[in-house]
């Protein structure tokens, strides 16, 4: 089930809270040069979605537990949705002025932070029993890209 429109005046307690820091997360992790070069290698090369390895490493901080099924199953249409809007304006970019090309980015951001929200949303419906680090190896799929992307973001939040 997809939400599309997510208003501030029926928020769960501290639902506003908690999308907001798991934005400032996102984008101290994804500020570091080598952990943003990983995270879209993971995005294109193993089709995994950047949102929910952020949501994984910032749920593990928290020591929470998730439910990696109801994660995946609530943003599906989303990253379906995001995917198409990222391949088209990587094939009109040559046909865009710099300015065109950066408001595309700058709507895909908004997407991006809508399924953030999505994703806390989610975990706050359903946290589930899964450590998140587990939950973020089995995503992987792969336990050596699960401890090399761990031992990045933890690197980089002690920077």
């Amino acid at each position: 089930m997809e939400y599309a429109v997510i208003s501030k005046s029926c928020l769960v307690p501290n639902f506003q809270n908690t999308v907001e820091r798991f934005w400032r997360f996102s984008q101290h992790v994804y500020a570091n040069p080598e952990l943003q070069s990983l995270c879209l290698s993971l995005q294109d090369k193993q089709q995994r979605n950047i949102n929910l390895l952020l949501w994984l490493s910032f749920c593990q901080l928290q020591r929470w537990t998730v439910n990696l099924d109801q994660l995946l199953g609530q943003i599906h249409h989303s990253e379906q949705k995001m995917t198409q809007f990222r391949r088209h304006r990587k094939t009109i970019k040559p046909l865009l002025s710099d300015t065109q090309y950066q408001l595309l980015l700058k709507h895909e951001l908004k997407l991006e932070r809508r399924q953030q929200q999505l994703l806390v949303l989610c975990q706050q419906r359903h946290p589930g029993e899964q450590a998140a680090e587990q939950a973020l190896k089995a995503y992987l799929q792969q336990a050596e890209a699960a401890e090399s992307y761990l031992s990045r973001v933890n690197a980089a939040l002690r920077a």
